[in-house]
């Protein structure tokens, strides 16, 4: 009996011993962070520090969810049919035996065999001159890539600097540029580079450059229409009432938060680049010293009843490219725009 009385009182002072440490533990933290404790019980109070990590929390789930949206199988078909593109285009020498200059004019094979069957030395056969149509394949990778980023990102960079001042300043402003994209859309694109291609010369560079400002008034209209929606929202009036300068508030608080449709269009828009200047050089106007796919079919159609080949593959190409770009800007419309996920 005495020795469970004692170990009872063991048992007690252990605890309150431990009690006590734990209360002086307590008691030191709150004396530390007494400034920022005594608000805890005011009502909707919260820890500044607390707000913080779970704001970093949201940020990471977001992305999360951002990067779980985008694997789609659509839109990883696209990323594959753009890897596989870029893969050929980076890697041209190693995947062919022929360098550029014997597969593009001026130079002719000698003791060629035009629009010849596939065999082991042409696996896919060859085309007009001679030339084989695999080594074109490789080497128009580079030019279809070229071909889908400058154009795009020229008129997209044109659009997005007139269409914001457009919007922005309104008034005399916006009716001048706006007034200017009406009467630019009153010709036709095509023909205008038909026009002028032969007077700015027809190298590669100089197609692609006139290709890119000649669609920079399709952008400015369509940055100003997202620029009137940001514009109206109240960090903007906040910003012009603080007294931030005007390009601060068009290109620093406005343009970041309009992006998102400009850089899913961006990739749609590389999609019809590729065909666009596929469609210019199948009709002759394109630089022949450089290998691409629509050369490879205006070439095919000599003989298109005897050599199907010398047509299929640079179409099958131009197909993978296109609808790999627009896959991709597709997906990304899905991911980005809140409105498809309400």
């Amino acid at each position: 009996m005495d020795f469970a009385r004692l170990y009872v009182l063991i048992v007690g002072l252990a605890g309150a011993v431990i009690g006590i440490g734990l209360l002086i533990t307590y008691l030191t933290k709150w004396s530390e962070n007494k400034e920022r404790n005594k608000f805890y019980l005011i009502p909707g109070y919260r820890n500044p520090e607390f707000s913080a990590e779970e704001f970093e929390i949201g940020k990471i789930k977001s992305k999360r969810r951002l990067f779980r949206r985008l694997l789609t199988p659509l839109t990883i078909a696209g990323m594959m049919m753009i890897l596989f593109i870029a893969v050929l285009g980076v890697y041209s020498c190693w995947f062919t035996q022929y360098p550029l200059q014997e597969l593009s004019r001026p130079y002719t094979p000698p003791g060629g065999d035009p629009f010849a069957a596939p065999s082991p030395e042409h696996p896919l056969g060859t085309t007009r001159y001679a030339y084989d149509i695999l080594g074109r394949l490789i080497w128009g990778s580079r030019t279809a890539l070229t071909a889908a980023a400058l154009p795009v990102l020229i008129s997209t960079a044109g659009g997005l600097v007139m269409g914001t001042i457009s919007a922005y300043f309104g008034g005399v402003v916006d009716s001048i540029i706006m007034r200017f994209c009406d009467f630019w859309f009153a010709f036709p694109m095509l023909i205008l580079i038909i026009i002028l291609s032969p007077i700015v010369g027809q190298d590669l560079y100089s197609l692609l450059v006139l290709y890119g400002i000649f669609y920079i008034p399709y952008n400015a209209r369509w940055t100003r229409a997202l620029v009137l929606q940001v514009r109206q929202n109240i960090y903007v009036r906040a910003a012009i009432t603080g007294g931030a300068e005007k390009f601060k508030v068009m290109f620093r608080h406005i343009l970041p938060n309009a992006i998102s449709p400009i850089i899913v269009g961006f990739f749609g828009s590389m999609g019809g680049a590729v065909l666009g200047f596929a469609s210019i050089a199948f009709l002759g106007l394109g630089d022949e010293t450089f290998a691409d796919w629509g050369t490879d079919i205006q070439y095919g159609r000599q003989a298109q009843s005897t050599a199907y080949w010398a047509l299929f593959w640079p179409g099958l190409f131009i197909a993978i490219t296109a609808i790999g770009f627009m896959l991709i800007g597709d997906g990304l419309r899905d991911a980005l725009d809140p409105r498809l996920h309400i």
